[in-house]
């Protein structure tokens, strides 16, 4: 626990990147700034990363010119997160993108972390915010970003189509979440 005269060093996205020059940090390490403070992830179960595989085979065959990233850096302000899928326009090349068609967080575990990131989606403008609740077998669409989060935000369930951005075809929230080994009644292991 810390103590009142404890001091809490913020740290920016050129310290991290010098931390990973020097050899503090790897690029392989799971990590993100969230408000200047370096957060660990936890590794991701096999639930996750089944679903985590069956979203970008589904994004990435159909998204034409625009661009998937799987787990990769999306620059926000106070720091950086590395959502499970991005969906994005054509981003610079010499640059970590700031904002996103649409951003997709699989929760097996971390559903409130993933809840508290849709304000800072919505402020950097992301367009469309998925949260993909094993638990509660549902994915929640987020869409509208203002500044202080999204204005829409409803829950789809087995037997729902989400529609996608860009006029990629919908994703069937069932077969998604079967993919990860999530069985009506459970959220499985992962």
């Amino acid at each position: 626990m810390l103590s009142a005269e404890t001091q809490v060093h913020r740290l920016s996205y050129e310290d991290v990147l010098r931390m990973v020059e020097v050899g503090v940090l790897r690029e392989e390490d799971r990590v993100e700034l969230v408000d200047g403070v370096l957060l660990d992830m936890s590794p991701p179960g096999a639930a996750h990363s089944a679903m985590v595989a069956w979203l970008t085979r589904h994004f990435a065959a159909n998204a034409g010119d625009r661009e998937v990233r799987v787990q990769d850096l999306l620059l926000v302000e106070g720091g950086f997160v590395m959502p499970d899928l991005m969906l994005l326009e054509r981003p610079p090349r010499d640059r970590h993108p700031c904002t996103a068609l649409l951003v997709v967080e699989v929760a097996v575990t971390t559903q409130r972390h993933d809840a508290a990131k849709a304000r800072r989606y919505a402020g950097s403008r992301v367009g469309e915010y998925w949260i993909v609740d094993a638990a509660a077998r549902q994915v929640r669409v987020h869409q509208r970003p203002m500044a202080d989060g999204y204005e829409l935000v409803a829950a789809h369930r087995d037997g729902d189509r989400i529609r996608s951005p860009g006029g990629i075809p919908a994703v069937e929230v069932g077969g998604l979440l079967a993919s990860g080994g999530i069985a009506p009644g459970g959220p499985g292991h992962g």
